[in-house]
C-alpha cells in the first residue's frame, strides 16, 4: 500500500540504485501518462547525483506527454536524432513530403501525385524498418527501460530481453494476468500501488471476468484482508509518509480514507505554500465552493445517460480562468462523469484556454488522472435537483477510490464544486463524498453563492457573471440577434411585462422557439417540453443562464445570470431539446 506521491520518489531512487549496481531495470504501469511521472522523477534523480549517462535510460513507446517535452534526452526520438541523424532527417524529410502531397491530393486528383505517393510509401516503409531497427537496438543497450503494460506484452523487443528487476508502478489499475505477466519479465519483481485508489475497468459480467479482470492484485494476494484485520502481510511494505499535498488537502485522506496510517512528510506544507498563496482564494488550500441554491441544472444526457450540470461546468470554468491567471502551472478539471468532462474540454478549446503560454490545463474523468499530479485540481461532483438521487459513481462500491484519486492529484489547491444541499439530502454520512463535505464544513472551507463577487476577479471575454436583475445587457443581446432566439420557460413560469416586450419586439426575421409545457402564441416554434431551468439562447452562439429570472426554481438570493459565449455548448444544449 502506498502514498503514490512518495513511492514515485521512492521507486526512482530503487531504479537508480539498482542500476548504480550495473542492474537492468524495466519499469511497466498501466498507462503512459503513470510512466512518464516515473520516468521523469528517475531522470532528474539520476542528474541530482551526476550519474546520468544518455542511452543508459529510455522510455520506450508512444508518449506523447511532457516526457517528450521535459525529458527528451531519455525518449527514442531525441537518441536516434543523436545516434543517427541522417535517418532522423530522412524520416522527418519523407513524412513532410507525404503530409504536402496529400495536402494536393485532397483539393485534385493527379495521377502522378498518387503515383509518387505510392512509391513515397515503400520509401517510408522500409525508412521505418531502419528506425525499428534501431529502437530494438536502444533497448537492448538500455539499463533502465520505462514503458506500459501493454507495450511489453506486444513488443519482443521488451519481452525477448532479460531483466534483474521488473517494477511494475499503479498496479491497483492493472488486471491480475498482466501482474502476472510482468513477473516472468525479471529475476524479481516490485509490485507497487495503492487498493485506495481506482481498481481494474471491466465491463463485462462473465464470473471469469469479475474474478480475474475487476479486482487487483492487493485484494487477490489477500493483502488488503490482512490490513483490515490489523495485521500487515509479510510481503506488504507500507510507506507512510505523503509528499504532494498541502497538508490541509491530506488531512482529509489520511484520516478518513487512510485511516490515520498516512502522515505529511516535514517538507510538503513549506513546499506548497507558494501554490496556496495563488487565486483564487489565496491563502486557501482547501475550498469548497457551494452551489446549493443556484437553481436546478442537474442532467443526463439524452443519448448516453452520462450526467452534466451547466451551471457547475461554468463555474469551474471560471475557478480555471482565476487560477490560469494567478499563476498556476498546472491544472486538472476532474468529475465522475464524461458528459461534463467532455463538455469541459469543449469549452477550453472554444475559450482557448490552452495556449502555448498558459497553464498546461487538463480536463477529464478521474480515471485520467490516476498517476498523475496538478499545482490545482478541480473537482466538480455535478450531481443536483432535478436529480432525485446521487449518482453510483458517487456513492457506490468504488466510490471512496475514485473520490481519494480525485483529492489526491493535489499538490497545493484542492476547489471542490459541488451542491452541498443536494448533497446532505440524498447521501447518507458514511459515504466518502458526504464525509468530505461534512469535513470541508467543519474546518470552515466552504464558500457559497452570497462570495461570488469576492473570488470572481477576471471576467473571461466569452463569460460574464452578472446580477440577474439587471436586464440592460440580455435585452442588448436580444435586439441585435441575427436570427434566432430560443427560450426555456420551466413549468409555471410567468414572464415579466418588461420580457413580453423585447420578445414581442424582436425583428420579423428572427425565429422564436420557445421551451415550454404551454405554447406562448408570439413564438415561431413552440417545444412542449419542461426544461427544469431557465435560459436563452441567441443565434446558437450566446447562451444566458439562470434568465428569465422568473422561471429559476430552487435559486436563494443573491440572483446571478452568466452569459457564456459558445457554439459548442450551444449545440449541445439544443441536442438535449
Amino acid at each position: 500500500m502506498t502514498n503514490d506521491s512518495l513511492y514515485n520518489n521512492t521507486l526512482a531512487r530503487t531504479a537508480a540504485n539498482k542500476y548504480f549496481q550495473k542492474k537492468r531495470v524495466l519499469i511497466l504501469s498501466h498507462s503512459n501518462q503513470a510512466v512518464d511521472v516515473l520516468m521523469a522523477e528517475l531522470t532528474d534523480f539520476m542528474k541530482r547525483k551526476k550519474r546520468f549517462q544518455e542511452g543508459d535510460v529510455l522510455r520506450y513507446g508512444g508518449s506523447m506527454g511532457d516526457i517528450s517535452t521535459t525529458h527528451r534526452e531519455i525518449t527514442t526520438n531525441l537518441l536516434i536524432e543523436k545516434q543517427d541523424p541522417l535517418l532522423a532527417k530522412d524520416r522527418e524529410r519523407l513524412f513532410e513530403e507525404r503530409r504536402l502531397i496529400k495536402q494536393d491530393l485532397a483539393h485534385s486528383f493527379s495521377k502522378r501525385d498518387s503515383d509518387h505517393l505510392l512509391e513515397l510509401e515503400i520509401r517510408i516503409a522500409r525508412m521505418l524498418e531502419k528506425v525499428r531497427r534501431k529502437e530494438v537496438q536502444l533497448v537492448e543497450d538500455a539499463f533502465i527501460v520505462g514503458t506500459t503494460l501493454a507495450k511489453a506484452a506486444s513488443d519482443k523487443a521488451v519481452y525477448e530481453q532479460t531483466y534483474d528487476v521488473v517494477i511494475l508502478d499503479e498496479a491497483s489499475m492493472a488486471f491480475v494476468p498482466q501482474v502476472a505477466f510482468a513477473a516472468t519479465l525479471g529475476k524479481r519483481v516490485i509490485i507497487c500501488g495503492d487498493f485506495k485508489q481506482l481498481p481494474p475497468i471491466a465491463s463485462s459480467r462473465d464470473p471469469l471476468v469479475v474474478k480475474w479482470l475487476k479486482e487487483d492484485v492487493f485484494h487477490h494476494a489477500g493483502m488488503v484482508e490482512w490490513l483490515n484485520e490489523g495485521k500487515l502481510h509479510p510481503q506488504l511494505f507500507l510507506l507512510k509518509e505523503q509528499r504532494r499535498m498541502h497538508p490541509d488537502i491530506s488531512a482529509f485522506t489520511n484520516r478518513y480514507i487512510y485511516h490515520s496510517l498516512v502522515s505529511d512528510h516535514e517538507s510538503v506544507h513549506k513546499s506548497r505554500n507558494p501554490i496556496v498563496g495563488l487565486a483564487p482564494f489565496k491563502g486557501h488550500a482547501s475550498v469548497l465552493l457551494d452551489t446549493s441554491f443556484t437553481g436546478l441544472h442537474g442532467m443526463s444526457d439524452i443519448t448516453t445517460n452520462s450526467r452534466f450540470n451547466l451551471w457547475q461546468l461554468l463555474l469551474s470554468f471560471q475557478l480555471i480562468h482565476e487560477a490560469q491567471l494567478g499563476g498556476a502551472k498546472s491544472i486538472g478539471y476532474v468529475t465522475p462523469y464524461r458528459a461534463q468532462a467532455n463538455l469541459m474540454g469543449l469549452l477550453l478549446e472554444e475559450m482557448d484556454e490552452k495556449g502555448d503560454n498558459q497553464a498546461d490545463i487538463i480536463a477529464a474523468t478521474v480515471h485520467r488522472f490516476q498517476g498523475s499530479e496538478r499545482d490545482v485540481m478541480i473537482f466538480d461532483t455535478v450531481d443536483s435537483a432535478p436529480q432525485d438521487r446521487a449518482g453510483m459513481l458517487l456513492t457506490g462500491k468504488d466510490s471512496e477510490r475514485l473520490i481519494n484519486v480525485a483529492i489526491t492529484r493535489t499538490k497545493g489547491k484542492f476547489l471542490h464544486v459541488s451542491n452541498r444541499s443536494f448533497i446532505e439530502k440524498h447521501v447518507y454520512r458514511g459515504k466518502t463524498l458526504r464525509q468530505l463535505v461534512d469535513y470541508q464544513v467543519l474546518h470552515k472551507q466552504t464558500i457559497t453563492t452570497k462570495e461570488i463577487g469576492s473570488w470572481i476577479r477576471n471576467q473571461h471575454p466569452k463569460l460574464k457573471w452578472i446580477h440577474a436583475r439587471k436586464l440592460e445587457v440580455v435585452f442588448q443581446d436580444l435586439k441585435t440577434a441575427k436570427s434566432s432566439i430560443t427560450i426555456s420557460l420551466p413549468e409555471g413560469t410567468l414572464l415579466s411585462e418588461e420580457w413580453n416586450k423585447q420578445l414581442l419586439g424582436r425583428g420579423k426575421r428572427i425565429k422564436l422557439t420557445v421551451i415550454s409545457n404551454k405554447n406562448w402564441s408570439a413564438s415561431n416554434v413552440w417545444l412542449e417540453k419542461s426544461f427544469p431551468f431557465p435560459f436563452v439562447m441567441i443565434d446558437d452562439k450566446v447562451l444566458w443562464l439562470g434568465l428569465p429570472l422568473e422561471g429559476a426554481r430552487g435559486v436563494h438570493p443573491p440572483y446571478v445570470a452568466a452569459r457564456l459565449i459558445s457554439s459548442q455548448v450551444c449545440e449541445y444544449v439544443l441536442k438535449q431539446i
